[in-house]
């Protein structure tokens, strides 16, 4: 029997960055169950009267990078929670930078276009569910 080299996600870091370039990254604490980001191509579809076998002719066009999403235990106190609500306040929206720390290193930063939700459940603790819209690519760093 073989031994797994999975990893583990439990200690994942997701972490805002500043306006300096390069970035100042920092942690935004307590942040559960990252999802993202994707990598998904669209395709032009190709398909003609002459097209034979029943199947669509498609060639790829653009690919988008989707989304990243989680939740963190709202803390209103925090600087970062704070940066990040101000981010998705800000009009005209602007990107900001995020990077992603999994256990094993591996690093993903991207720009993103953040959205917050809050929420009070009556039996649980206060919430914040986090969407950031990417744009363009992201760099991964092995």
């Amino acid at each position: 029997m073989t031994t797994s080299v999975g990893i583990v996600g439990l200690g994942t870091q997701i972490l805002i960055g500043d306006a300096a370039s390069p970035p100042n990254y920092n942690l935004l604490i307590e942040a559960k169950d990252i999802s993202g980001p994707e990598i998904t191509q669209d395709f032009v579809d190709f398909t003609h009267q002459q097209s034979t076998g029943g199947f669509r002719e498609r060639k790829p066009q653009f690919k988008t990078s989707g989304q990243v999403t989680f939740q963190v235990a709202l803390v209103n106190g925090d600087t970062y929670h704070q940066a990040l609500i101000a981010a998705a306040l800000a009009a005209p929206a602007t990107l900001t930078p995020f990077e992603l720390i999994y256990p094993d290193t591996t690093t993903i930063t991207f720009d993103a276009y953040p959205s917050v939700k809050f929420t009070a459940p009556l039996a649980d603790r206060l919430a914040m569910d986090v969407t950031l819209n990417l744009e363009g690519s992201f760099d991964i760093n092995y």
